[in-house]
């Protein structure tokens, strides 16, 4: 593999090489951990698929009503609506 990367590396007139903090690296982390966790037979491909938005509706938010901060279980309950 180093001799690729070497082949590689040359057909560029210039290059960085930079580490990237692990906070902002957990997908590429994420992938290696999986890729090492398979079988060796099983390690053709790993797909991954990055969804852009959720694949269902947020559930709408029930009309909530606010109790006192002073309002205990040993109050009595009274319909104030």
């Amino acid at each position: 593999m180093h001799g690729k990367v070497q082949e590689l590396l040359n057909a560029f007139p210039t290059f960085t090489i930079q580490q990237v903090p692990f906070a902002g690296n957990k997908r590429a982390y994420a992938l290696a951990s999986l890729g090492s966790a398979l079988d060796t037979q099983f390690r053709c491909s790993i797909p991954v698929e990055h969804i852009d938005q959720p694949s269902i509706k947020e559930a709408e938010q029930p009309d909530l009503k606010w109790i006192d901060e002073d309002s205990s279980w040993q109050n009595p309950i009274t319909d104030t609506w």
